[in-house]
């Protein structure tokens, strides 16, 4: 019997867009300081998107 996918398209897309942020972020931020808090506010709303995003397509 064949085992079930356990890496779905959306899963990979969006694996290797998270590599891509943390490759590519540090680079963006210039001199280091501390965060405000709108950026503060992006982690966990992109999180948030991105558990959505996988329950959503995985079915």
């Amino acid at each position: 019997m064949r085992q079930p996918e356990v890496w779905g398209h959306g899963s990979i897309v969006i694996f290797f867009i998270i590599v891509a942020i943390l490759v590519f972020g540090p680079l963006l931020m210039g001199v280091p300081s501390p965060p405000g808090i709108p950026l503060l506010l992006v982690f966990p709303v992109v999180l948030a998107a991105i558990m959505i995003f996988l329950i959503a397509f995985s079915n």
